[in-house]
């Protein structure tokens, strides 16, 4: 699994007002850890990240797939 890097910063622009800090809080997960994702310095494939954003996906109605891929 992986997240989709380009449409998670769609995501954090349209929702959390281009707010790393928000989403990260949103979602559980630490801010420098987003941020790295985010500006690929690490890998998007990170199962914390991934399923904490697929969590977040249902629960506000969204399609995770538009975010995360499932291989």
């Amino acid at each position: 699994m992986e997240a989709k890097v380009e449409n998670v910063k769609i995501l954090i622009k349209e929702k959390f007002h281009d707010n790393n800090s928000y989403f990260a809080k949103e979602i559980g997960v630490g801010r420098e850890y987003i941020s790295a994702i985010v500006n690929r310095r690490i890998s998007a494939d990170s199962p914390k990240f991934c399923n904490a954003l697929i969590a977040y996906c249902e629960k506000n109605n969204l399609d995770y797939k538009e975010y995360v891929t499932i291989t």
